[in-house]
């Protein structure tokens, strides 16, 4: 169970600087009159709804917090921080790469 939450907090970990590079892009493009949506993910995978990576982060990481402070999980719950941490690795990989285009 340790190694499970060690290797969920690396990768909270290497998201949090992604996502904060991100969003100060974000916000610099919708200063420049760009990025005029409303959120980053449709409906489903995540409950909050924002134009900005770090509120999408929180809710994962409020997640496993919730696990380390109960000691238990069930494996939906483990399927959907798995599935919500793979969809914030390839969106910001994806944006930084239509960035450097």
């Amino acid at each position: 169970m340790e190694q499970l939450l060690t290797q969920l907090d690396q990768n909270l970990k290497e998201l949090y600087r992604k996502a904060v590079d991100a969003d100060a892009v974000l916000d610099d493009l919708q200063q420049q009159g760009h990025g005029r949506y409303q959120h980053i993910f449709p409906a489903g995978l995540f409950q909050v709804q924002s134009n900005r990576f770090l509120p999408y982060l929180a809710e994962t990481a409020e997640q496993i917090s919730a696990i380390r402070q109960t000691q238990q999980f069930n494996t939906a719950t483990l399927e959907n921080i798995v599935k919500q941490l793979q969809q914030l690795h390839l969106t910001l990989a994806e944006f930084r790469t239509a960035l450097t285009k």
